[in-house]
């Protein structure tokens, strides 16, 4: 398994006595093609290995390369200006669909800037995405 989110246990073997979590966490993944899956929330208390969850499932569904697309943002809880917010998640996003397209992970850490991203988008036919960039680089 490739690892191109950095989990934040560090080692990835670190992460270990979690079979139930993820057997029932693999069956809700399962069901997502077919869109069967409902919504989940990982609820717990600190400390106690959600983040390190969600890492792990974004890392096996990127290596799987199958049908799932992963997606993952950190939120950290600060002031943000909307503006802000709003084109770092859409790089976050576009970068990760691109990374598991091209199977490059180093755009998962290193997210592309909307130029890269319209520039991408126009190559590939992405139309939306690239008016999308487009908006935010005339608007931001």
């Amino acid at each position: 398994m490739q690892y191109p989110l950095p989990e934040i246990i560090g080692n990835p073997e670190l992460l270990v006595g979690r079979e139930k979590e993820f057997a029932l966490l693999d069956k809700w993944i399962g069901r997502i093609p077919n869109r069967m899956a409902k919504s989940r929330a990982i609820l717990a208390r600190r400390k106690s290995g959600k983040t390190a969850i969600v890492q792990r499932i974004f890392n096996r569904l990127w290596s799987e390369n199958g049908r799932i697309i992963p997606f993952y943002i950190n939120v950290k809880e600060r002031k943000v200006w909307l503006a802000d917010f709003s084109v770092s998640f859409f790089r976050i996003f576009a970068s990760q669909f691109i990374s598991f397209l091209e199977r490059d992970e180093f755009m998962v850490k290193n997210p592309l800037t909307l130029e890269k991203i319209r520039d991408y988008a126009l190559s590939e036919g992405f139309s939306h995405m690239a008016d999308d960039a487009e908006y935010l680089m005339d608007n931001y």
